[in-house]
């Protein structure tokens, strides 16, 4: 591809899209790089709760939306996979495609991350009925039903008291005896009613056909059956960096170190979303990043403009 754009986005998710809208509006060349489904993991959400103004639109809804948007402003979407940035730091930056390459003067990473999977068959068949990995995002929807958190981090204990307020009850499972998790909120754990601890125990299967019915937990030489309609999936999420290891500055788990400013170590990269080392990861803090890095990406362009 020879045409070279003024930000280049390697992502196609919420805060990729809104990267190339807030670059797009800013009168700027926009693509955005995606080889799976424009949209990412906001797909798998059936219904959207906790973003303000939009409550009870679908995540495919919001793409549509987001991506029509895009569009109509002039942006492109390129089907293909980045697996790399050359000359970093030169004017015109080139990222590597599985097939060809795409040149920008500035690239915004928004790849996002990955949940780390329980690995049991069927997890993907029955994601979105009943198996999901973010409460807050899909809580709502197990109102006065049994659902189970897997998980021994803070993550997965402030699942469990998120849940604890919606849910008739939570099974908080864990493969270890002792949990991660600060002393303080096992504490609270353990005095609400509607919380059943169950460790040492290994979520080793799930049960049902057109949605979660129950799961199949190994508790030592035995495998038990608990009746639930839900299971929260909470043991962690995996950066997919590596790609960018010699260009932008990681943290130990693999995440790109930027501040709010989205900068990343290398003058004109940016990066935004999960991809980024933070404290929360949720739909509107992916907005908020994608807005940030395009208008640093913009910042930027506009001083090359001037030398």
């Amino acid at each position: 591809m020879s045409k070279v754009f003024d930000i280049l986005i390697i992502g196609g998710g919420v805060a990729g899209m809104t990267a190339a809208i807030y670059g797009l509006r800013a009168k700027k060349s926009v693509a955005s790089i995606e080889a799976g489904a424009v949209g990412g993991q906001i797909l798998a959400t059936g219904r959207i709760e906790n973003y303000p103004g939009m409550a009870g639109v679908s995540g495919r809804e919001l793409v549509e939306k987001l991506k029509e948007q895009v569009i109509n402003l002039g942006g492109e979407f390129i089907d293909d996979r980045a697996e790399g940035i050359r000359g970093a730091r030169k004017d015109v930056k080139t990222v590597v495609l599985s097939d060809g390459e795409a040149k920008g003067r500035t690239v915004i990473i928004a790849n996002g991350s990955t949940e780390r999977k329980l690995g049991v068959a069927r997890e993907e068949e029955l994601l979105g009925r009943g198996v999901s990995y973010c409460a807050t995002c899909d809580g709502a929807f197990y109102r006065g039903k049994k659902v189970a958190v897997n998980g021994g981090g803070n993550s997965a204990v402030y699942s469990a008291l998120y849940l604890s307020e919606i849910a008739e009850k939570v099974y908080l499972v864990h493969r270890r005896a002792e949990f991660r998790a600060e002393k303080g909120l096992m504490e609270r754990v353990r005095e609400t009613k509607n919380i059943e601890i169950v460790a040492p125990g290994e979520v080793v299967g799930l049960v049902g056909e057109e949605q979660v019915e129950r799961i199949r937990v190994k508790t030592g030489a035995e495998v038990r059956e608990i009746e639930v309609e839900g299971v929260f999936v909470a043991i962690g999420r995996e950066a997919k960096n590596e790609a960018f290891l010699s260009v932008v500055e990681l943290d130990k788990d693999g995440y790109i170190k930027a501040g709010e400013d989205c900068k990343t170590s290398t003058p004109g990269i940016f990066c935004a979303g999960d991809t980024r080392a933070k404290s929360v990861r949720q739909l509107v803090t992916a907005t908020a990043d994608g807005a940030v890095a395009a208008t640093g990406a913009v910042e930027y362009l506009n001083l090359l403009e001037t030398r």
